[in-house]
């Protein structure tokens, strides 16, 4: 079959090759073949690509975390509503897909006891499923640790709202009752973002520095966000979010910050343990690892198939 791989670490333009590797073994216990309709890598498989030494994975790896394909065979325990010729799509476990074995290829296996595997609704091409998954789960599991609840009224700022993980955040938490979703892009991706449902956009270059802009334009009490996501990684976002975020409002970060890796890691650190006496910014930060535990992509799933529906169902 043929797959985009890489051998040695780099940028995808440098390293992704088309090949011809070897199609995966029929299906055993509970696995199923997906012939693959789509794939589409996210920014973490092109950062894994960059960061990954070559010994730790397979010598022709292949990204992909999210699919959608067609079932074709199927062990012979695999859960009976796993049927040959049902649509589906889903996300891979972390470790293979980590090692290399992702889904930028014709076939893979896919074992419901750990990799999330869904049937495609109705009302959503195969095209649209393949990008749903990852991006449905993390929108979920932002809610989850951020405390946003059901009903919430909240004011939302989403820092990179056009993303992936961005634009479905936006949809999701309207979708749980906030008034007003507020999203920050580039002036090409405007139209995008409020046609998500935010209420306003600000370019993020027109307003540089952002977090001074925030300032003056939300930083009387009665403006103030309820709740922040920030899936670029700000730093100075986040310690001069006291200006524009309520007290008791909670600062989630998804993006890795754009100073490094040791950056990243000092950041997110510092950001859970230095207190306020010892400068320390007064206000809950929330950074958390994606979890592909099938359990919990499943409620993932559900939950942002639930909020698109509510979203765009006929009025």
């Amino acid at each position: 079959m043929q797959a985009w791989t890489y051998t040695p670490k780099g940028s995808y333009r440098d390293v992704l090759k088309l090949t011809t590797i070897a199609v995966p073994q029929a299906p055993t216990g509970n696995s199923v073949l997906v012939k693959v309709a789509y794939s589409s890598p996210n920014g973490g498989d092109l950062k894994l690509m960059k960061i990954i030494p070559q010994f730790l994975r397979e010598n022709h790896s292949r990204p992909g975390i999210d699919y959608s394909g067609i079932i074709v065979a199927r062990g012979p325990t695999a859960p009976a509503d796993l049927r040959i010729g049902d649509k589906v799509f889903g996300m891979l476990r972390r470790t293979p897909y980590v090692q290399g074995r992702g889904s930028l290829c014709e076939y893979i296996s896919v074992d419901p006891k750990g990799d999330m595997v869904a049937h495609v609704p109705t009302n959503i091409p195969l095209e649209e499923a393949s990008a749903l998954a990852s991006t449905g789960v993390v929108a979920f599991l932002i809610c989850k640790h951020g405390l946003i609840p059901p009903g919430n009224n909240y004011r939302v700022l989403v820092n990179g709202a056009s993303g992936g993980y961005g634009s479905m955040f936006v949809q999701g938490v309207l979708a749980q009752g906030a008034r007003e979703v507020v999203g920050t892009c580039s002036a090409a991706n405007a139209e995008l973002v409020r046609g998500l449902g935010a209420s306003k956009v600000i370019d993020y270059q027109a307003n540089a520095p952002l977090h001074q802009y925030l300032a003056t334009e939300y930083g009387q009490p009665d403006q103030q966000f309820d709740f922040i996501l920030d899936t670029v990684g700000s730093q100075a976002l986040y310690i001069n979010s006291p200006k524009y975020l309520k007290k008791g409002g909670v600062f989630v970060n998804i993006g890795d910050y754009t100073d490094g890796m040791f950056w990243t890691i000092f950041y997110t650190i510092m950001n859970h343990v230095r207190p306020t006496w010892l400068g320390g910014t007064p206000r809950k930060f929330v950074m958390f690892s994606g979890d592909t535990d099938p359990k919990v992509s499943s409620s993932g799933i559900e939950w942002s198939l639930s909020c698109l529906y509510y979203l765009w169902k006929p009025k």
